[in-house]
């Protein structure tokens, strides 16, 4: 991953501090395998690589079958480019439209508007 590559950047911190919050916490709180899926493959795309389904799966701690069903609506999304079928083993990436739907929201300022005192 290049240095200057904010939003790759950005990405990759989120996903780090989401696998460790069940150090801390029950797992069973923080299940969103759509976003880890999302996630996985904007910073794989960011370091040129390709990911399957299955590593993923694996990466994200999501069964199977739930990152299968997550792969099907992702690709009927035209979020992720696949051949549809929740094959788990085929690579996988980002469609144009969700690489630049997610570096705007890896960039996004979300910096807190000052108050003004009443």
């Amino acid at each position: 991953m290049q240095v200057n590559d904010r939003a790759a950047l950005a990405a990759n911190s989120i996903l780090k501090t989401r696998r460790s919050r069940s150090d801390f916490l029950p797992a069973e709180l923080f299940h969103e395998p759509a976003w880890d899926l999302l996630l996985e493959l904007f910073v794989a795309d960011a370091k040129g690589q390709r990911l399957t389904g299955r590593d993923v799966s694996n990466s994200a701690n999501v069964t199977p079958s739930v990152m299968s069903r997550w792969l099907k609506h992702l690709t009927r999304l035209h979020l992720i480019i696949g051949d549809g079928t929740g094959n788990l083993d085929d690579e996988l990436t980002l469609s144009a439209i969700a690489l630049e739907k997610i570096e705007r929201i890896m960039t996004a300022d979300f910096a807190p508007e000052a108050v003004e005192p009443s």
